[in-house]
């Protein structure tokens, strides 16, 4: 029996006069490499098709007056990712004051799945006591080929709720997952003899402006 996986763009979905609707998926050639054979094989031929978005949609509340997010994050050394209380509000808090009520909008905003699912598998992801599952054992079995319909039938839940719950932890999880991105990807930063590249790259520039001096100098001093 012919068996492939494919990433590829959803293109569109056009509704036929029947009631089928026929689904355009666009697959980057590589992709298909090894894969055209068994392709072929399925042409005309009943299948079992599982469509997961590799994009994870979320919202962020901003502060209507300043157009900044009302949450804001910061990493520790160890990763663990911190939300930053505004001093107003832990002012607010120290004194048991009510709570000053912003004006508030949602913007909308997009990540790659591989990066939250990375930030769950690295243990480090928050967990919620609405969504109690294990989130951590379900990304990584899901990633290494089991169905959600298994996952499903041991947690004794229909397959639509696994993936529902799954995709409200990513969507929840999804700004502080970006915030340990840009922590990792910082750390992992090569080094020039303790100093970072970019600090490297402006140091020529001190010594070439060093080396103008000491040639105008010597100049001067033969003009003498």
């Amino acid at each position: 029996m012919p068996y492939i996986e494919l990433k590829g763009l959803v293109k569109k979905v056009n509704l036929k006069p029947n009631g089928e609707k026929e689904i355009l998926l666009v697959v980057p050639s590589d992709e298909l490499k090894g894969k055209l054979d068994s392709l072929s094989e399925m042409i005309g031929c009943r299948v079992d098709v599982a469509l997961e978005s590799l994009i994870v949609n979320y919202n962020v509340v901003l502060n209507a007056q300043t157009n900044e997010p009302l949450k804001t994050y910061k990493v520790d050394d160890k990763g663990v990712v911190h939300e930053v209380k505004p001093e107003g509000e832990q002012l607010e808090v120290d004194l048991g004051l009510p709570k000053e009520k912003i004006p508030t909008v949602e913007e909308k905003e997009q990540a790659e799945r591989e990066i939250i699912d990375e930030f769950i598998l690295s243990g480090l992801a928050p967990s919620f006591d609405d969504l109690p599952y294990d989130f951590a054992n379900i990304v990584k079995r899901r990633l290494e080929g089991e169905t959600y319909m298994k996952l499903a039938s041991e947690l004794e839940i229909s397959s639509g709720k696994i993936v529902e719950l799954v995709d409200e932890y990513r969507k929840r999880i999804a700004p502080l997952a970006m915030k340990w991105d840009e922590w990792r990807q910082d750390k992992e930063q090569p080094k020039q003899e303790g100093k970072t590249i970019a600090e490297a790259e402006d140091k020529p520039e001190a010594n070439e402006s060093e080396g103008k001096d000491e040639g105008e100098e010597e100049q001067q001093n033969g003009a003498a």
